[in-house]
């Protein structure tokens, strides 16, 4: 998968996120802007304030859309869920068990990644 198909999934899937999208992409390399960039800078703040707020039932569009990326069983969009989504939350200061009960399971396998090298 390409930078710029990943990133438009992400918009198709969330038209709420286009101006912040646009905003972050306009000024680089518009659509084929990497997807760490514009996941860590576009969703993850989105899904931190829902988390902060105790708003689960919205992060669990974001998250059921992360699973459904992972199903399609592509290596860089897989890395961009692990590395630049999931790792960024589970290194803020949150409900980790409220967090992790809202990820399916391939999500769930990359959260028990983070925490078993945690401990």
């Amino acid at each position: 998968m390409t930078s710029k198909s990943l990133n438009l999934k992400l918009v198709a899937a969330f038209p709420e996120l286009e101006q912040a999208y646009r905003e972050q992409t306009e000024w680089q390399e518009g659509d084929e802007t990497g997807s760490h960039v514009v996941y860590e800078d576009v969703l993850v703040p989105v899904m931190r304030m829902l988390i902060k707020s105790g708003n689960y039932q919205n992060v669990q569009k974001y998250t059921d859309f992360l699973e459904e990326l992972l199903a399609l069983d592509d290596e860089y969009a897989a890395n961009v869920i692990a590395v630049s989504v999931i790792e960024n939350i589970f290194f803020d200061n949150i409900d980790k068990k409220a967090f992790k009960a809202l990820l399916g399971q391939k999500c769930s396998a990359i959260w028990d990644g983070y925490e078993a090298t945690e401990g």
